[in-house]
């Protein structure tokens, strides 16, 4: 910056700012979307992205497309809160196995940082941290390695969907982190 550089107008060119209503409007989409995969309602859930959504684990991940594609995955890994806790399991490990990975475990999504960008009329980008906490039936709290969230959210008919989300953990071997141990 140069020598008596009036930072307002810095920082008005380099920042978009977006309204307090679509900021409030971007986190009750959240406040509404994020419970319904809490409480396993996967349905519902898939309902708030776009039928040709699609989510997207990095590093050394996977991509799941479509509204089909990705009930069929949650619901062979999301489990049951009722059923016994899980065994000592990696996420790569419970997707080799077949098997649910959050048997036994209430989870919650914890999110930060949010940044909103305009990129069209009825689009925007949002990146924000995310956190997963686990919770079992004895009240032993665990997490998830740290993650970076980026989703375009698209404008249909007045309603927010998620079009895409991309996650990136903060860890490398995020996915071969032992879940819930002991």
């Amino acid at each position: 910056m140069t020598e008596g550089a009036d930072v307002s107008q810095v920082s008005q060119t380099t920042v978009q700012r977006v309204t307090a209503d679509l900021y409030v409007e971007v986190q009750q989409f959240y406040a509404r979307q994020m419970p319904l995969l809490e409480a396993r309602k996967l349905e519902e859930f898939l309902e708030t992205l776009t039928e040709d959504g699609s989510i997207e684990h990095r590093p050394g991940g996977w991509k799941l497309e479509g509204r089909r594609q990705l009930l069929t995955e949650m619901q062979a890994r999301r489990g049951d809160p009722e059923r016994p806790l899980v065994e000592e399991i990696s996420a790569r490990e419970a997707r080799e196995q077949n098997v649910s990975y959050y048997d036994g475990l209430v989870y919650r999504y914890w999110f930060d940082r949010m940044h909103i960008e305009p990129v069209g009329e009825d689009t925007l980008k949002v990146r924000y941290q995310a956190i997963v906490s686990m919770t079992d039936a004895a009240g032993k709290v665990s997490f998830e390695p740290t993650t970076v969230v980026d989703d375009v959210l698209v404008r249909i008919d007045g309603a927010l969907y998620t079009r895409s989300r991309v996650v990136t953990h903060d860890s490398p071997a995020w996915a071969d982190k032992i879940h819930n141990p002991s």
